[in-house]
């Protein structure tokens, strides 16, 4: 039997130990640089869309300039 899809509501619910702050290591460096990074909880992405103003926009790099700070990580 084939195993039901989770609602958009179930996916949100899931934290996973999250969020986390690792180290940036191995190839990511690359890209990333040095320091850490913040993999926030699927709620926190929501719970900051929702704080922005109808007719505002915000973007993936100011979200992630927020989890960063919020976590006292390097990058978000």
């Amino acid at each position: 039997m084939p195993k039901a899809k989770k609602t958009w509501q179930e996916k949100l619910a899931e934290d996973r130990d999250m969020p986390k702050v690792v180290e940036i290591t191995g190839n990511l460096t690359t890209t990333w640089g040095t320091g850490t990074v913040c993999i926030p909880a699927p709620r926190e992405v929501d719970e900051i869309m929702r704080m922005v103003p109808k007719g505002r926009l915000i973007t993936i790099n100011m979200i992630r300039e927020i989890v960063a700070k919020r976590h006292g990580a390097t990058i978000g």
